[in-house]
């Protein structure tokens, strides 16, 4: 009965919107897809189906109705999808080899004592890695995930009952870190470029790699440090004291020797680092990259092909990720975004207000559209103007305009598991229910919200940015 009250609200709102009119400006086709998109997000909210059932139909609805099957399957050849789909062969990889085990081991050995430690050690790691790693996916999802699942499935935490061991607070844990840490670098994730790009172009300021970072330090750092604590207090981990030197001292017994396919995939391991960290200088993109590791990883028979097969984790979110990717894409082709971004251009008036009361309004809105987006490039390439557009004819403080904005692009992708590609590796495995993932992610949505508002303005005050 549940089930089919869910299956209900998915139909009968997108069918409510559908049969009214379309909006000025609007062709009824965008409309339309409108309609299934929002179908598509109650979907992945209410989870009448599972996600890749939810995001089939949809897309089959969409083929049939409005016969835009080339434009919605682009999404199935977007790079971002190839990315999350090789990561968790990457994360497969550390497993089956042992290596990942390995290094939790050690990890838990030096830093384990209690799972909130592990909570500041998994912070720290992608805080360091993050300069240099132009994709929080390949840092977060292929880099660090591997590892820090590891040390939960020594601790005896699956997905499932035994999520809660330490598991589901790890993989919650680090997709808020993971947004935190692509904000304080400008080279942390590829669209942060494109924000740079959109301050010069339309609020005539210049935010290079040490301006960006000069004012992300301090509140991205502040939000670093208050963020292990804060899930830690919302989902904490049931393990508090870890018996750590006996757990690596025994694990590390039971491993031996490194063997041949541990170290074939350190090397692995460090040249795909080094692919990463050097794409801005070789062109050679993240996914090629990720893919590159995967195919060496196949060829050197560290993972088979019936191991890629059998992760049903992986091929489901390549199903569900790819879909909706192609709906958003599919949006944009028919200009709805750009309709949107002209609504609440011509329909929000801030004459009059005092301009902290006009960034707080921004910022809000800038991370509840968010809903919306299933990447943040999608949200950035289309939104970001619009809010900067805004905030110039409001005439307020320039440069804080350009801070707000740009950070909230990052961690405003906290508020669902769809928001950027790093999600879907992290919450694909299926550690923590969506409910969970969206209220915690809210939560510290709105802790980095008033940090930036509370700290970060006279900061920046203090740096003489206004």
């Amino acid at each position: 009965m549940k089930e089919n009250w869910k299956l209900a609200v998915c139909i009968l709102i997108p069918m409510g919107i559908a049969m009214l009119p379309p909006p000025s400006g609007l062709e009824t086709k965008a409309w339309y897809l409108f309609a299934l998109y929002i179908g598509a997000i109650l979907g992945l909210m209410l989870r009448p189906l599972p996600e890749p059932a939810v995001i089939l139909i949809v897309l089959g609805l969409s083929s049939v109705v409005l016969r835009n099957t080339n434009s919605l399957l682009a999404g199935y050849a977007n790079s971002v999808t190839w990315l999350v789909f090789s990561a968790f062969m990457v994360g497969a990889a550390f497993v089956e080899t042992g290596l990942g085990r390995r290094i939790a081991y050690v990890l838990i050995g030096k830093f384990g004592s209690s799972s909130l430690g592990l909570g500041y050690v998994a912070a720290l790691t992608d805080l360091i890695i993050s300069p240099a790693t132009p994709s929080n996916t390949a840092r977060t999802g292929g880099i660090v995930y591997p590892i820090f699942r590891s040390i939960a499935i020594t601790l005896n935490s699956e997905p499932g009952p035994s999520a809660r061991v330490i598991g589901a607070y790890l993989s919650l844990l680090l997709y808020e870190i993971s947004l935190t840490t692509s904000y304080i670098f400008l080279t942390a994730v590829a669209p942060n470029g494109l924000i740079a790009s959109f301050a010069s172009k339309i609020l005539k300021v210049q935010m290079d790699w040490m301006t960006w970072f000069q004012a992300a330090a301090v509140p991205g750092i502040i939000c670093l440090l208050i963020i292990p604590w804060l899930v830690h207090k919302m989902y904490p981990a049931q393990i508090g004291k870890i018996d750590n030197k006996r757990i690596a001292a025994e694990g590390l017994s039971e491993l031996g020797p490194i063997s041949r396919n541990e170290i074939i995939l350190i090397a692995l391991f460090f040249l795909a680092i080094a692919g990463w960290a050097t794409g801005s200088i070789t062109k050679i993109d993240a996914t090629a990259v990720a893919i590159a590791f995967l195919a060496a990883c196949l060829f050197t028979r560290i993972i088979t092909w019936e191991k890629i097969v059998a992760s049903k984790n992986a091929w489901s979110t390549l199903i569900w990720y790819g879909g909706i990717i192609g709906l958003a894409d599919s949006l944009a082709r028919v200009k709805f975004f750009d309709w949107m971004a002209k609504l609440l251009g011509s329909t929000l008036d801030f004459s009059g207000v005092n301009p902290l009361v006009v960034l707080t309004v921004l910022l809000f809105f800038s991370v509840a559209i968010r809903y919306f987006f299933a990447s943040m490039a999608a949200y950035v390439t289309t939104m970001i103007p619009v809010f900067f557009t805004i905030g110039l004819v409001a005439q307020v403080p320039i440069m804080p305009l350009a801070f707000l904005i740009s950070f909230s692009a990052a961690y405003g992708s906290l508020t669902t598991h769809y928001g950027g590609a790093c999600g879907a590796v992290l919450y694909g495995p299926g550690y923590v229910d969506q409910i969970t993932w969206w209220k915690v992610g809210g939560a510290v949505c709105i802790v980095s919200m008033l940090v930036h508002l509370l700290i970060g303005l006279p900061y920046w005050r203090f740096l003489g940015y206004w």
